[in-house]
């Protein structure tokens, strides 16, 4: 009988001991379990933060990008506008510098000699600088175009100007004021009376579209390969 009860005393206590070994593994896994499970909702929420800020990042940085767009079509009508003032500005400097046919109101003014005597380049000269001071803006002599650098010079019986030999009659194209550039001309004692003298006929006439061409860019005339500029 004591055996007996020893017996299933031992039982009970080796089932015991199974169910408490049992319930502490159950115990420890659930745990383990519950730790994993807290560390991955953990690491789920460093993730979602994690996105929200890099999303935050990217929508900076569509701002940006949207504003720099937008600087650059405002840049781009800028440069255009000054592009286009640049050609303005570039094709004046090639009018006044003679690189341009031009055409305005003005006078064309005819030298011929009357008794066949050759015509002096100190007539030509006169007549041109006459229309000088009353404000000429382009002038021509038998269509070459007079700019800073052109020579007048007689060669015998023909008169060479810009290294070009032009024969008589010597026509003179000007642009500027009709009746200004007339009236220095004809004006009393004047060079028109003058050049009477020296037996040279003068015929003025006025023009409301007066063509002067561009002088000639083939190196002959405008020459600057000597020349450098002075920063």
């Amino acid at each position: 009988m004591k055996l007996f009860r020893e017996a299933a005393l031992t039982v009970v206590c080796l089932v015991l001991g199974i169910t408490i070994a049992m319930q502490y593994r159950s115990v420890k896994i659930n745990n383990t379990l519950a730790v994993y499970e807290q560390q991955r909702v953990n690491d789920l929420i460093t993730d979602l933060l994690r996105e929200q800020e890099n999303n935050k990042q990217l929508q900076r940085r569509i701002d940006e990008l949207q504003k720099d767009l937008e600087n650059l079509r405002t840049g781009t009508n800028s440069e255009n506008e000054t592009i286009q003032e640049l050609k303005k500005e570039n094709e004046k400097l090639e009018i006044l510098a003679g690189l341009k046919t031009v055409k305005g109101k003005g006078i064309i003014v005819t030298l011929e000699s009357m008794d066949n005597t050759p015509i002096d380049d100190y007539s030509i000269l006169t007549v041109l600088n006459e229309l000088r001071a009353a404000d000429v803006q382009a002038l021509a002599v038998n269509d070459e175009r007079i700019i800073a650098t052109s020579e007048v010079r007689r060669v015998g019986s023909y008169m060479v100007v810009n290294g070009r030999k032009l024969l008589p009659p010597y026509v003179i194209k000007a642009i500027a004021d009709p009746q200004k550039l007339e009236n220095s001309l004809t004006v009393m004692a004047g060079v028109v009376d003058m050049l009477k003298y020296y037996n040279i006929k003068v015929d003025i006439k006025k023009d409301d579209n007066v063509i002067i061409p561009a002088v000639r860019d083939d190196g002959t005339v405008l020459r600057y390969d000597l020349l450098t500029p002075v920063e």
